[in-house]
């Protein structure tokens, strides 16, 4: 299959069951959602591998399904693991299966997990998140100036937030996937108070745009 005909059939599939590509649940729906997730694992990895952690970062991954981002640190060395990581995960079975992840992890981390919507973090005290990253997640957002005000609320000053994104599978008949416009997506960012860059990432399996934000 060439990878316009792939692109074309995860579109399909995504536009089928956006609900699902939120907050998995069960049944065919929910097994097709992870399926489409696992294939993110090469862009999560190399995301990680770009945000630089160390042990002065408080890290906050939102939507982090079943945990690919805390193998990459696992894997790290001690200078690169942050002294705080938080994971924010609304989908019941996604959490079950980041548990067992976080179970098989050669490394002990110190990890956190959260069910809330990231809208409201109370977790998270105002200015004390040095880096927080999302992969195809700010696709749900809505509204987004809302989740923005409260990640820039958490962030410290110069700390970096970042969104993976796939615009080019996402589907464009859905009230899910609510913000599918990069440029509408960098505006808001910087109305919300930060400084942003989009750039393309290209990773075995599959390409991304990065779009960082710099508090200001």
């Amino acid at each position: 299959m060439t990878m316009y005909n792939k692109v074309k059939v995860i579109r399909w599939i995504l536009g089928n069951i956006p609900d699902q590509m939120r907050a998995p649940t069960g049944g065919l729906g929910g097994w097709l959602a992870k399926k489409i997730m696992e294939t993110n694992a090469s862009s999560t990895r190399e995301a990680i591998r770009r945000l630089e952690l160390n042990q002065d970062d408080t890290f906050v991954e939102l939507g982090i399904g079943h945990g690919e981002s805390l193998r990459k640190i696992a894997e790290m060395d001690k200078l690169s693991i942050p002294k705080r990581i938080v994971c924010v995960e609304i989908s019941e079975s996604f959490r079950h299966e980041l548990q067992q992840t976080v179970a098989e992890l050669p490394t002990k981390l110190p990890i956190e997990i959260y069910a809330e919507d990231c809208i409201k973090m109370p977790y998270l005290d105002d200015g004390t998140v040095t880096k927080m990253f999302g992969m195809n997640l700010v696709y749900f957002l809505n509204p987004l100036p809302e989740y923005l005000m409260e990640i820039n609320r958490v962030m410290k000053q110069n700390g970096k937030v970042v969104f993976g994104c796939k615009f080019g599978v996402v589907p464009t008949k859905t009230n899910e996937f609510v913000n599918k416009d990069p440029e509408s997506i960098v505006n808001a960012m910087k109305e919300a108070g930060f400084d942003v860059t989009a750039e393309k990432v290209e990773v075995y399996a599959g390409n991304y745009l990065e779009i960082k934000g710099t508090k200001r």
